[in-house]
């Protein structure tokens, strides 16, 4: 008696099921982020990036002014003219920090947080909850004066935060972070679910050779 080991298992093609994806949609169907109800920071996180660029501003054009004065080499001429250019480039520059921190909004929704970011190239960032490994809240002095905390969400095998929310009142940031962390203990807690059917085990054949007699 002879045994093919080549042909020891079989599989045939009708017991083979491959994954499904379901129908096809189609554009219309799809959900834009860009209609996603967000809502904004704290209104003191955008009056207190104006004080610290107003601050830092201030700042600068105090060192060039002095500096253009104490150096001899330099005319006062020169000294004067580069000061108004400053001044501007620092209205310009404040001015786009303010706008760009009044642009900051997230969503929390049943199945993943969303957080958007960005003044002339927009950032839009979604994190299922599945994903959701550990939040952290963190709070600088300036910050403290305001009432204000950021919040960071680490993913599973991210060193640094997927989300880096800032601007939020600290006191509805540990409601909301005791929220994220319950909504992602439940859904790891949860099986997860097969999209796709278990291929069939394929069924062995034997091939046996009938033994001549005597």
């Amino acid at each position: 008696m002879k045994m093919d080991t080549n042909d020891k298992f079989t599989e045939p093609k009708a017991q083979l099921h491959l994954y499904r994806h379901g129908p096809s949609l189609a554009q219309t169907q799809y959900i834009p982020l860009a209609e996603l109800s967000l809502q904004a920071v704290d209104n003191n996180y955008p009056k207190l990036l104006l004080i610290i660029s107003i601050a830092v501003a201030v700042l600068i054009t105090l060192v060039v002014s002095v500096f253009g004065i104490v150096n001899p080499n330099i005319p006062t001429s020169a000294t004067l003219a580069i000061l108004p250019i400053c001044l501007l480039l620092a209205v310009i520059i404040i001015k786009l920090v303010h706008l760009k921190a009044q642009k900051i909004a997230y969503g929390v929704f049943e199945h993943e947080l969303v957080f958007r970011e960005g003044l002339f190239w927009v950032s839009t960032t979604a994190l299922p909850y599945t994903r959701l490994q550990h939040v952290n809240l963190s709070q600088g002095p300036l910050e403290r004066r305001y009432n204000l905390v950021s919040l960071k969400c680490f993913s599973a095998g991210s060193g640094v935060a997927e989300i880096d929310l800032p601007g939020l009142n600290a006191d509805e940031a540990e409601h909301l972070r005791q929220h994220l962390l319950t909504k992602a203990g439940a859904s790891h807690a949860q099986p997860s679910i097969q999209h796709a059917e278990p291929l069939t085990r394929p069924t062995p054949v034997h091939h046996n050779e009938d033994t001549p007699n005597g």
